[in-house]
């Protein structure tokens, strides 16, 4: 699984300088081993991206205490994120991509895809309650268990997540509900 690594130098630090053609002999020997597959320097160059493909966060950590500033206490922030690369993961990682799961909307119930169609019809949750006869509060829950079983956070990733398109210039349009 790709990683996306975001670390920020300690500026003011001369050991920085010092330090730096071992830490890019480390980048080159993980870009040769295929665990680095992409990265540079950030910004204003006080830290750098890092793409690496490894397996678990266990071998991700590992692979990043190696890195001569890691050990010589030059990083100052590191924030690490998964990275769930949709299209292009051989051309990533070089490994063949790995069969599709299950399509995104035969994990949702009947309920909640007549709910994900409303939404993204552009209806709000108050009008979808109404529509329903069900409280607003039951339709966050609705939507909460949806964007859960997602691996969404927000209404807006919504339409991505199932593949569908939203309507142009968020005109609401009318949907037949049957029992």
């Amino acid at each position: 699984m790709p990683y996306v690594v975001e670390r920020t130098f300690h500026p003011a630090d001369s050991r920085l300088h010092q330090a730096w053609p071992a830490h890019v002999a480390h980048l080159r020997s993980l870009s040769g081993r295929g665990i680095l597959v992409g990265g540079g320097l950030a910004g204003t160059g006080n830290g750098d991206i890092l793409v690496i493909a490894v397996s678990d966060e266990v071998s991700l950590h590992r692979i990043l205490r190696g890195d001569p500033l890691v050990r010589q206490g030059l990083i100052a922030r590191t924030r690490i994120r998964s990275w769930n690369v949709e299209y292009g993961h051989s051309a990533l990682t070089g490994r063949e991509p790995e069969e599709p799961g299950a399509a995104p909307d035969a994990l949702l119930t009947p309920h909640e895809s007549r709910i994900a169609r409303m939404v993204l019809s552009g209806m709000t949750n108050q009008q979808i309650a109404e529509r329903l006869n069900v409280s607003c509060r039951a339709v966050e829950q609705h939507l909460t268990r949806m964007y859960r079983k997602l691996s969404i956070s927000r209404r807006a990733q919504l339409a991505a997540a199932l593949g569908a398109t939203v309507p142009r210039f968020g005109i609401p349009q009318q949907e037949r509900l049957t029992a």
